[in-house]
């Protein structure tokens, strides 16, 4: 117990302290009938109880922490080894309540989705496209566990949600997304039991054209998803979320000419760009500016150009409306708000790289240059959703022109008159992604099995001892040929004959002297070897008559 002491850990200098304390105070408590001899005692005394005072208030301390210490080991010997025990045991319960923990929930089953399917790509604007197909499966991976798995339900759905950055309410969902259920699969219509190993389910939907394809820009974006959900008999429930991205692609046609004037002055301007444009790479820009030049009787006005600067903008449109909770803070349903954002996504300047004629009629300069979309932007493509985000880009051209005065004498001789202008071009750009190899799946041919002829029937061998036999049936039909039709001499082109002809009579004769007889050198010719012999031919025919051969 704290504050009580045993006599055998009081040391002997305090209790002889203690003692001549005690004496002190009997002393000082009969002094009043002590005698005159017994000064000196009652002195010394005094010093002894005043030091036994300084020493029991040192000792206290000392006597208290030594019995705190000594006297718990001593009460309590086992106490530490108990504390130990128990530390053990809690670290050892937490080690395994941290193990439970620690360990993995692995579920009876896994879902997961296949694409058979190119990827989603509209080919042409929304008006003429003919959507994107996609087809695939959905995997039910069941885990190697004992029994079977029961689905009582398994569906997909397919949705598309519009959303916007700046929406009326702010911590309102509903008016930040709107989302739209384009298609539901439900595979089941009663329970499944699912043994180990994989189970596959077929889908397709055709997407319509019209749809905006997949973006996400500063003020909103149109994104896809596909979901799946499986809820088994115990009311286990698995899901399966992937996001779909759908492209659209604008075939490239023949390349767009604008041009522009500039009044009160003669400039004209006239430029040249590609009918697409791709989010990266670069694209061609021709431009031509004439009637810079105005000559009079002895002088002439021209301009020239000094610097020239493009920058492609681009334009985000979005009308975020309410939901029926907050549509009193615009107005009432079917009211929105509309946000603009402009942003540039490319830009650069030329001071150099044109070419100046001021001989021609008018005069005209001309130059050609690179313009790409930066880097690490990421544009949003061409669109306009229905009630949802909207994107544009334009090609704007400034032009810095300033106006020298010259005689026509001597042309060298250029003084500027100090006035310059700013000519500023804009032309639409259609931003659109490449279309590749890819081609659209209404124009894909697909086999049909009707169109496949008919193939010879095949042998299978049922088992050993099966034999084949010859066929002794009736005989099978020669199948009919169509005869052809003879060509009765070659159509060669007149230098040809013209070059065959003489060798050709050439072999004719001798192939008539090779034929002669003795007897026809003896006896004449007949009458219709003569009616056949040529015109050409009287030498070799009298010859013949004479019965001369050469």
């Amino acid at each position: 117990m704290p504050g009580r002491l045993l006599p055998n850990f009081v040391r002997p200098v305090a209790s002889s302290l203690h003692n001549s304390s005690t004496s002190t105070h009997t002393q000082s408590s009969n002094s009043s009938s002590s005698s005159v001899n017994e000064i000196p005692n009652q002195t010394v005394s005094r010093k002894q109880a005043a030091n036994a005072h300084a020493v029991q208030a040192l000792l206290p301390e000392r006597r208290l922490s030594f019995s705190m210490e000594s006297l718990e080991s001593l009460i309590h010997p086992h106490k530490d080894s108990k504390d130990k025990r128990r530390s053990l045991g809690r670290s050892s319960r937490s080690k395994e309540r941290s193990a439970h923990k620690d360990e993995p929930h692995h579920p009876p089953a896994k879902l997961d989705v296949i694409f058979e399917s190119p990827p989603l790509v509209f080919y042409g604007s929304p008006a003429n496209s003919s959507g994107a197909l996609m087809s695939g499966r959905l995997l039910v991976d069941v885990a190697g566990i004992p029994g079977a798995v029961v689905l009582q339900k398994l569906e997909m759905r397919l949705t598309s949600s519009i959303s916007t950055k700046k929406p009326v309410s702010r911590d309102c969902p509903n008016c930040s997304t709107r989302t739209e259920v384009l298609s539901e699969w439900n595979f089941l219509t009663e329970p499944a039991k699912l043994q180990h190993g994989k189970h596959d389910y077929p889908f397709s939907y055709l997407f319509p054209g019209h749809l905006p394809a997949s973006a996400q820009g500063t003020l909103g974006g149109v994104e896809y998803k596909l979901s799946a959900t499986a809820v088994t008999l115990t009311g286990e429930e698995f899901n399966f979320q992937t996001p779909l991205t759908i492209r659209r692609a604008i075939l490239p046609g023949n390349d767009k000419s604008s041009i522009r004037i500039f009044p009160p002055t003669n400039l004209t301007g006239r430029v040249v760009l590609p009918s697409v444009v791709h989010p990266i790479g670069t694209f061609p820009v021709q431009m031509t500016l004439s009637g810079v030049v105005d000559k009079g009787e002895e002088t002439q006005t021209r301009w020239r150009l000094r610097k020239m600067m493009w920058r492609i903008e681009e334009h985000q449109k979005i009308v975020s409306t309410a939901c029926t909770k907050h549509a009193h803070k615009i107005g009432g349903e079917g009211k929105g708000v509309l946000h603009q954002e402009t942003r540039i996504i490319g830009h650069n300047e030329e001071k150099s790289g044109w070419k100046t004629d001021f001989d021609t009629a008018g005069g005209e300069i001309t130059m050609e240059f690179d313009a790409n979309i930066k880097p690490g932007c990421n544009p949003v493509c061409d669109m306009d959703a229905p009630g949802g985000l909207e994107a544009k880009h334009n090609l704007v051209i400034e032009l810095i022109v300033a106006e020298e005065f010259c005689p026509n004498r001597n042309t060298k001789l250029i003084t500027p008159t100090g006035a310059a202008r700013v000519l500023r071009m804009q032309f639409h750009l259609h931003v659109t992604e490449r279309s590749g190899l890819g081609i659209s799946w209404d124009e894909e041919m697909p086999p049909v099995y009707s169109d496949v002829p008919a193939s010879p029937p095949g042998y299978a061998m049922l088992d050993v001892n099966s034999t084949m036999e010859d066929y002794r049936g009736s005989p099978l039909p020669l199948p009919d040929y169509q005869e052809l039709e003879r060509m009765e001499h070659l159509r060669l082109d007149s230098d040809s004959i013209r070059s065959s002809r003489p060798s050709m009579e050439r072999q004719e004769s001798r192939q008539e002297r090779a034929r002669l007889t003795p007897d026809d050198l003896i006896a004449g010719p007949s009458i219709e070897n003569r009616g056949r012999a040529h015109p050409d031919d009287d030498s070799n025919s009298s010859d013949v008559a004479q019965g001369v051969v050469r």
